[in-house]
């Protein structure tokens, strides 16, 4: 099913897609929901969002939502009261007095103390049309489970010594092929014909220990990667879908190890290696880069990420992916944000014939308006060249949030690319309620 915009209506959204790309340009250069770890935390600095240092001093690193056991009610990261809190919608006081209701809270309060946490999410979602991201034709036009979540996790606490930790996710849904190690050689780990059944796969993203001493800590094993602002994990975005670049140009996870130092208040610095793109516990061809970066948190309004991989991708080739992200809160309610990726491989694939990229750019421009605690806008304007030939795509949504528990995400998305006269009309909705 697809529909064709009156030409008014094209020029219209154009136009607004120039002036809003113009504006992020003079700005220059996500509204992460609910993550805690470190990179979703630095992200979070970028939304201008105030974000209290958990109990201990490592900061995680994973596009995960992090909870950890008390100290005391009322901090904003990481507690388990303040379990999906979204400082972007600030709760009533009576509310974040009761905390939101946990799925641990009536099964597992006891573990808590332990500093063992678990809980999840279950998203319903409905895309009219395939969107060359997250939805696929097969998944369109229909009302689909996306992900049903869950994770089970310790955090290394390194203020005290050394600690230890670990983290278990599995999802399940149409969102499942996105997240399972598909840059593995089949069938290995979670890249099985024994996790997917038809348009809902299993997969198993996240699998490690974590080692923490003083402001350093070290994961071991399968995780998220720390490239780019959007994630797998759905909420923890904005918007329902995702950008071009983040589906096309950059990995979802990595096996091997990273390392986080958290230098200052300022400053926090990741660098490890990884088997490759998207692989669980193996490699493809001899698949070894390097993955680092930085958050440089340069005042309460400005801050910088910068993340790069390099090396050996796998089943993607050899190259380079360096993704560059800068936000700035222009009012209290205001805010922009900018991402721009660059990716360079010696892959032989061109993107309008494998439906993958050898090489890429990728300019992204946000802005979100937080109306009040339940109503957050936002639009996102996006320019995508793989191999050549340019994708442009712009998105405007809502979130209402009447809960803590509960987001509805309505959107509509128009993406086309003169130079194969394409393009497609897209309404999408979501409803994420967490546990």
């Amino acid at each position: 099913m697809q529909f064709s915009l009156p030409k008014s209506w094209r020029t219209s959204l154009a136009r607004a897609g120039v002036l809003l790309g113009a504006f992020g340009a003079m700005a220059m250069p996500v509204f992460a929901e609910d993550a805690t770890t470190i990179a979703e935390q630095a992200k979070k600095r970028l939304n201008g969002e105030v974000v209290a240092a958990p109990a201990s001093p490592i900061y995680q690193v994973s596009a995960m939502q992090e909870q950890v056991p008390p100290p005391a009610p009322g901090a904003n990261v990481g507690q388990p009261d303040q379990i999906f809190v979204d400082p972007g919608y600030a709760a009533p006081a009576e509310t974040e007095e009761a905390g939101p209701w946990t799925l641990q809270s009536v099964m597992g309060s006891g573990l808590a103390d332990k500093g063992i946490v678990f809980g999840g999410w279950a998203d319903l979602g409905y895309s009219s049309n395939p969107d060359l991201s997250f939805t696929d034709a097969g998944e369109d036009d229909n009302v689909n489970m996306s992900q049903l979540y869950m994770f089970v996790k310790k955090e290394a606490d390194g203020s005290k010594g050394i600690d230890w930790g670990f983290r278990f996710d599995a999802l399940y849904g149409t969102d499942g092929n996105d997240a399972q190690s598909f840059g593995n050689p089949k069938p290995t780990y979670d890249n099985s014909a024994t996790f997917d059944h038809g348009i809902y796969e299993w997969a198993l993203p996240q699998l490690y220990g974590e080692i923490a001493v003083g402001d350093v800590s070290v994961k071991m094993g399968h995780f998220y990667t720390i490239v780019g602002y959007e994630v797998v994990t759905s909420p923890d975005n904005f918007f329902y879908s995702r950008q071009l670049t983040f589906w096309n140009s950059e990995p979802f996870t990595h096996t091997g190890a990273l390392a986080t130092w958290k230098a200052s208040d300022k400053l926090t610095v990741w660098g490890g290696w990884t088997a490759g793109w998207d692989t669980g516990f193996a490699q493809f061809n001899g698949g070894s880069n390097f993955l680092g970066g930085f958050n440089y948190a340069a005042t309460d309004k400005l801050s910088f990420i910068y993340t790069t991989a390099l090396g050996d991708f796998g089943a993607r080739g050899t190259g380079a992916i360096n993704s560059f992200i800068l936000s700035y809160m222009i009012t209290e309610k205001l805010q922009y944000v900018g991402q721009y990726d660059v990716l360079g491989t010696n892959n032989d694939v061109d993107f309008q014939t494998d439906g993958v990229a050898r090489d890429s750019g990728g300019l992204i421009n946000y802005l979100f308006y937080t109306i009040n605690d339940q109503w957050k806008t936002g639009a996102r304007w996006e320019w995508y060249k793989p191999d050549g030939v340019s994708y442009y795509e712009m998105t405007y949504g809502v979130n209402y949030k009447p809960t803590q528990n509960f987001v509805l995400r309505p959107e509509v998305r128009y993406q086309w690319s003169p130079g194969i006269s394409y393009e497609e009309f897209i309404f999408g909705v979501d409803a994420i309620f967490k546990f």
